[in-house]
């Protein structure tokens, strides 16, 4: 019988976690439903969180286990970083993701969607029995400092150790430099970012200001890119980079970017992976970044097995949305190992249960109002337009 540990990061996604938090815990535990739910991110009497760790240790020796993270990207690699140094008696669990952060790239890529949407519990747990084992690569950041360059007060010298391997990306130039801004901003005004649609809003008013700015318009005259292919054989992209006038340069490893934008074009002659040990090289300048989200793409260099990086100057990257300002460095990106995701199977499959039969039949009726309030509203406005504009008729006589 499966065990579900579901590890519920209450800081996302304002209060869904608390409310899923609750919602699991009526579930888990009774009815033959095996698990424990745990608040990942309850205060210790220490002052730190609880973490993900001591309920992993936990079931370390259990053999048939399904993780569920409720929460953003960043929790979801919190968790694959600690079920990489948990001792598995059998073998690491495959994850499963609720979505409740900004992007949820991560989660998208593996068709759990953007964004949590009062789902009942019972049929989240058969959607997670239900889902389908795939691997993740997942790369390591190595970087030194070098001496000379342009440093900044406030870039740092190293990568912090939770940050020095990533499964969704890693980038450096102006999407950095924007989310750089944003986390900034929240960080002094942590009670005006609290809503999803606000920060998306904020991310997209930083990138139309750039558009004039072009701030990071410059950056390939500070940096050096080199790849080694799938042949095993050595390019230096940086030329390419600079004719194109790169604004940012992407590593990618899944399959979306940037709240659900696809930028590496199927057409380039090979198909994307998240589990065929190879990372894409993408270039986007500042018009791409703003196209995004309408369908554009970046231009794709190359898929590379390892990736040599050297800065000139103080540069904004981000690894997986979080961001920072890294003085002059050298960087080695490199294949670390693959981890378990559970991909969402995209049909549907008979589950009979009074809630979620309940809430099938909310959904559909809700939809139908709105398609039926929408139709209304065309239909009445193009009357409205019809009448104001017709011609009067000088022969037509009046009503008596």
């Amino acid at each position: 019988m499966t065990t579900f540990i579901v590890l519920v990061n209450t800081r996302s996604g304002g209060q869904e976690g608390s409310h899923l938090l609750s919602r699991f815990s009526q579930v888990i535990g009774t009815n033959g439903i095996n698990g424990e739910v745990i608040n990942i991110t309850e205060c210790t009497d220490t002052g730190g969180v609880v973490g993900p760790a001591p309920a992993l240790h936990k079931y370390s020796d259990a053999e048939d286990i399904r993780i569920i993270v409720c929460g953003g990207d960043g929790t979801v690699g919190w968790v694959l970083s600690e079920v990489e140094h948990i001792n598995w008696k059998y073998e690491p669990p495959p994850v499963a993701i609720i979505p409740m952060g900004t992007g949820n790239d991560l989660s998208r890529s593996f068709l759990w969607g953007g964004r949590y949407k009062d789902k009942p519990v019972k049929k989240v747990l058969h959607d997670v029995n239900e889902a389908e084992v795939e691997w993740l690569d997942r790369w390591q950041l190595s970087l030194q400092t070098v001496g000379d360059g342009e440093r900044h007060q406030r870039a740092i010298d190293s990568i912090p150790e939770q940050n020095s391997v990533f499964n969704n990306y890693f980038s450096l130039g102006i999407d950095a430099h924007i989310a750089l801004q944003f986390h900034n901003a929240r960080n002094a005004n942590q009670d005006k970012f609290t809503s999803r649609t606000r920060n998306l809003l904020f991310y997209g008013l930083e990138g139309g200001k750039d558009l004039l700015i072009q701030k990071w318009r410059h950056l390939m005259e500070d940096v050096i890119v080199k790849c080694t292919i799938r042949d095993n054989s050595e390019i230096d992209i940086t030329k390419r980079l600079k004719d194109y006038g790169a604004h940012s340069i992407l590593f990618l490893n899944i399959r979306n970017y940037s709240s659900g934008t696809r930028p590496w074009k199927q057409k380039s002659g090979y198909v994307a992976s998240q589990n065929d040990g190879l990372i894409e090289v993408i270039a986007l300048d500042n018009i791409d970044l703003a196209l995004l989200h309408l369908g554009g793409t970046g231009v794709c260099l190359c898929q590379a097995k390892s990736v040599q990086l050297i800065t000139r100057r103080a540069v904004p990257m981000q690894v997986d949305g979080e961001p920072m300002l890294v003085n002059p460095c050298n960087i080695n990106i490199n294949f670390h190992n693959k981890l378990k995701i559970l991909s969402r199977k995209k049909t549907t499959y008979p589950y009979h249960d009074p809630e979620v039969d309940e809430w099938a039949a909310r959904k559909i009726q809700s939809s139908f109002k709105q398609y039926k309030r929408q139709k209304t509203g065309l239909t009445s406005a193009s009357i409205l337009e019809a009448t104001q504009n017709k011609e009067p008729d000088l022969n037509e006589k009046p009503e008596s």
